[in-house]
């Protein structure tokens, strides 16, 4: 299976499951509770690895517990870490995590500056097939894009708000994928109108992902729509990082743009249907199948 290597943010969930969304000044009880890592790029990757790719981590962690909680778990999912910075006397970033029965979650993250004034280091010997990057992570994604420029490999960025002066560095991918809120962000309106402006603008390929809704892709020349698929959603938390996860891996493997979009609304929609483990490739591929249009 191909290399990927994802840069940006990582972070520890903790993760309450509550019978509604919380109300103000109010204290409530979780029916459960669960620390877990998280983050965009550490989720992508974890994505990566289950469906059996090959995956290298490039980020920044704090010199605490948290951070040597973030060590361990990458080993026991198969990512590799020699991409990941140690920063002394600054806290690993974490989120507290709020679930709804309707799987909707609330977020509420603390990231210290100082994990991403980091510079990102690319090994000679590193050799990869296609890069992910998230905007949150200015340094690193600039110096990832540039590498993967530089080897003609494919190279998609995670495009969330905020996104003022990046044109730039979203140039520098061959696929952009903006969340509905980073569209708006950019360009102003998360409708088919906006992508359509943001392709104009950027000369590059470029996508908005909307929850259940379909995804809309622009190439330059046209705008299409690729369906997701309907399931009961149980958990999003971090179903958006899992899509990009297997966005770039399909392109890695050589899939057509068309296909690699299909198989991510599938991934996407295995993660959401239940809680615990990702989907492995078999999973995803048999879904595919009983899926056939």
């Amino acid at each position: 299976m191909p290399h990927v290597v994802c840069a940006g943010v990582i972070a520890v969930d903790h993760v309450f499951h509550l019978p509604a969304h919380p109300e103000q000044g109010q204290k409530h009880r979780a029916s459960a509770t669960k620390m877990v890592v998280g983050g965009c790029a550490l989720n992508a990757a974890a994505a990566v690895a289950r469906l059996g790719g090959k995956v290298t981590l490039a980020g920044a962690i704090g010199d605490d517990m948290l951070g040597t909680f973030v060590r361990q778990e990458l080993q026991r999912l198969g990512i590799n870490d020699r991409l990941l910075a140690t920063v002394k006397e600054a806290p690993t970033a974490q989120s507290a995590v709020f679930v709804t029965p309707d799987g909707e979650r609330t977020i509420v993250n603390y990231r210290d500056d100082r994990l991403f004034a980091q510079s990102l280091q690319i090994p000679a010997d590193l050799g990869f097939d296609a890069v992910l990057a998230d905007t949150r992570w200015q340094a690193g994604a600039h110096a990832l894009l540039d590498a993967a420029r530089a080897a003609g490999k494919t190279a998609v960025v995670d495009a969330e708000a905020p996104l003022a002066g990046l044109d730039h560095m979203l140039q520098l991918a061959t696929h952009i994928a903006f969340s509905e809120q980073g569209l708006a962000d950019f360009i102003g309106t998360a409708d088919a109108a906006g992508l359509e402006a943001a392709s104009s603008r950027l000369k590059t390929w470029v996508c908005v992902t909307r929850g259940p809704q379909p995804v809309l892709s622009h190439d330059g020349y046209g705008m299409e729509e690729t369906a997701a698929f309907r399931v009961e959603a149980v958990d999003t938390l971090g179903a958006g990082d899992v899509w990009h996860g297997a966005f770039v891996l399909a392109l890695a493997s050589q899939q057509p743009v068309a296909g690699a979009l299909r198989f991510a609304n599938a991934v996407a929609a295995l993660k959401t249907s239940r809680t615990g483990n990702l989907p492995t490739m078999d999973e995803a591929e048999t879904f595919l199948k009983e899926n056939e249009q």
